[in-house]
């Protein structure tokens, strides 16, 4: 963790804490950053979220226009707070904490625990924590993980500087422009086979099949003025009409349907302000590039929703409940390469004839932009839950992770029959061959403006390392094996 001083230490200004929030947030955006949501507009437990490009994990931003002590319990309560945030959450889906604040009282000692991470001080600091947080943050604290403490330390930057600092430091930089990935496609299709176990070199150049799925999306991009403030607002007042995918932001209606009076939108957005813009002039401003990513992921939620699939924003996964009143497996009928076969989706794993917890086979669906184009990206993953329901989180959910899997379902071909498998699911109009035991997700017969196309395949010097070929369908086909993390008392 690194701490920034900007300026000389001097004694602690007074100032509004909202002002000195949009000055750091404005130097950050300098240093690269990009603001995603903020607590005075969404209400979120952060001052503010942030976001880079190339990134995936998020910025959490507490801002205080104030000295800061590691011997407030007022301070230390809250940084229990995100800390017990943070253990909760799965490695991938944990966020990076950025405090912000005008002095640092005893410098030397938060050098120790952010810095050097001495240990009996880290001590020190924990047993302190644990004493200022609510029972709920305390229980959850006392189970956590010393590793993933000392990640969390790792992963939080504490900026000292006023405002006059910032101003100064200002002027001196120059922005850092946005860190892309510019993987050739043979790089990326390496980086992709790595996620699914070892890979080894061919002897020659060989097709690899990647969890990307190109789409096809018109030309031409419609907007309009609304007078709503969010598409929360439009949706509580017509839950259940089916809508085009479509964003709303800055008083805009963004959607790849034409918005007339003969669409749904028509009720939300003046028609005479409505216009076409060419896609491609259209990506050539950074800033409006991320429009056309967040249209195409609420295709896919509007996709999902229809295949009565739920959204879980903490692994940011789509997965299949239980049915209500019922406790029966839920199953479907699939063709992987030419054999029927029948995957289960959740399940309940038994105990002494009793339900122990319940497992789901989940994906993270999401639309991603490579190569100047725009793909589905699915990674499968396993999610559980004490009810069939709702998903256990934290240590017990990471616990079960871990003991779900093992090492050679991840390195054959299981994986990719998952990829799939969600793919003809939740977009069977890819799947003309009808191979898909399910019925059709459409209600009506218009055509989409957004289509899926095939898996991409690259050319690459890789191969996955695979020397068994099994279909795993039914969960007690993968073995289970117990993990027991540490927890904070083997450390406090």
């Amino acid at each position: 963790m690194p701490i920034w001083h900007i300026g000389k230490r001097r004694e602690a200004l007074t100032g509004n804490s909202e002002v000195y929030k949009k000055q750091i947030i404005h130097f950050l955006e300098k240093r690269g950053f990009y603001l995603k949501a903020s607590s005075d507009v969404e209400a979120t437990f952060a001052d503010c979220i942030l976001t880079r490009k190339g990134e995936n994990r998020e910025y959490w931003l507490e801002a205080k226009a104030t000295m800061i002590s590691l011997g407030d319990g007022s301070f230390l309560s809250q940084l229990g707070k995100y800390l017990a945030e943070y253990v909760s959450r799965t490695p991938k889906n944990r966020f990076r904490l950025i405090i912000a604040c005008y002095r640092l009282s005893n410098l030397g000692l938060f050098k120790r625990v952010f810095d050097e991470f001495e240990a009996p001080t880290v001590k020190d600091m924990l047993e302190s924590i644990v004493k200022a947080v609510e029972a709920n943050e305390k229980a959850i604290l006392n189970g956590a993980n010393l590793t993933d403490i000392k990640q969390f330390l790792e992963d939080t930057t504490v900026i000292e500087a006023n405002p006059a600092e910032l101003q100064t430091a200002e002027t001196k930089i120059s922005p850092i422009p946005p860190v892309t990935p510019s993987f050739s496609d043979a790089e990326y299709a390496t980086e992709v086979l790595k996620k699914f176990g070892d890979v080894e070199p061919l002897k020659d150049s060989d097709w690899a099949f990647l969890n990307l799925f190109q789409l096809s999306i018109p030309s031409k991009l419609c907007m309009g003025k609304t007078p709503y403030p969010s598409a929360k607002s439009i949706f509580d007042e017509k839950p259940n009409a089916p809508f085009p995918a479509f964003h709303l932001e800055n008083g805009q209606i963004y959607s790849f349907d034409e918005m007339n009076k003969n669409t749904l939108l028509c009720d939300f957005v003046d028609l005479d302000s409505c216009t076409f813009t060419d896609l491609e002039d259209f990506v050539k401003n950074e800033s409006s590039r991320h429009i056309i990513t967040l249209i195409l992921n609420r295709w896919i939620k509007i996709k999902c929703k229809l295949k009565r699939l739920k959204f879980d924003s903490e692994t940011h996964s789509y997965y299949h409940p239980k049915k209500p009143n019922d406790d029966s497996p839920i199953s479907v009928g699939w063709t992987p390469r030419f054999k029927y076969s029948v995957r289960e989706l959740t399940k309940p794993m038994m105990i002494n004839g009793k339900v122990n917890y319940w497992v789901h086979r989940a994906a993270e669906i999401h639309a991603r932009r490579f190569w100047d184009d725009y793909y589905v990206q699915i990674r499968p993953r396993f999610l559980f839950s004490p009810d069939g329901t709702y998903l256990f989180e934290g240590w017990r959910r990471d616990e079960l992770d871990r003991a779900f899997r093992k090492s050679i379902y991840n390195r054959n071909l299981n994986r990719l029959y998952d990829v799939l498998f969600w793919y003809r699911y939740v977009f069977p109009e890819a799947n003309k061959r009808g191979n898909l035991g399910i019925e059709s997700f459409l209600k009506d017969k218009r055509e989409e403006p957004i289509k899926i196309l095939e898996q991409v395949r690259v050319k690459t010097d890789y191969k996955p390392n695979i020397e068994i070929e099994e279909e795993v369908e039914q969960f007690d086909k993968i073995e289970l094996t117990n993990v027991k993390p540490k927890t904070l008392d083997d450390f406090v």
